[in-house]
Order: C-alpha cells, then sequence, then structure tokens
C-alpha cells in the first residue's frame, strides 16, 4: 500500500486520466492508499456477465399493506407496482 500525509495534494497519487476506484486508510497524518480498479479514458468499462437474478427473481414480491407502518409504505410506493 501507498502512503502519503493528509497535505499531499492528490495529483501525487500519478493516477492517468480515466476513472479509479481508490481505497484509502486514515490514521492520523497519514493516509494509505491502493488502487482497485481502473478504466482509462478512452477505453471500454469491464463487461459484467448476467448473473440472471432479475429474471429469477422479477415479478415475486408481494405488497403487504399496514398503513400504521410508514417505512413499509414507503417500500411499496418506490419498489412495487400497484396491485
Amino acid at each position: 500500500m501507498n502512503v502519503l500525509t493528509k497535505s499531499t495534494p492528490l495529483g501525487t497519487l500519478g493516477l492517468a486520466s480515466g476513472d479509479h476506484w481508490v481505497r484509502f486508510h486514515v490514521e492520523g497524518d497519514a493516509i494509505s492508499f491502493e488502487v482497485t480498479a481502473s478504466t482509462l479514458a478512452g477505453g471500454e468499462p469491464p463487461s459484467k456477465k448476467p448473473t440472471g437474478f432479475v429474471q429469477k427473481w422479477s415479478g415475486s414480491a408481494r405488497r403487504v399493506e399496514d398503513p400504521n407502518d410508514a417505512w413499509l409504505t414507503h417500500i411499496n410506493d418506490k419498489h412495487l407496482r400497484g396491485s
């Protein structure tokens, strides 16, 4: 893991243009970091293989009504189609 101080400019990370996932750990004035994934500018993002989750579980949720439960009402309104 690379180590910097909190006052070190981000430009010193040495990252090329593009998108990066960076994991930081802060301990006092020291910051440890590692680049966990990168997609360079102009490059294609890594493709993800479909898992079949949507095909397997789509339409399987059941609406449960309870007018006294605000959170349940929120979940129903946001994630379930009307009955």
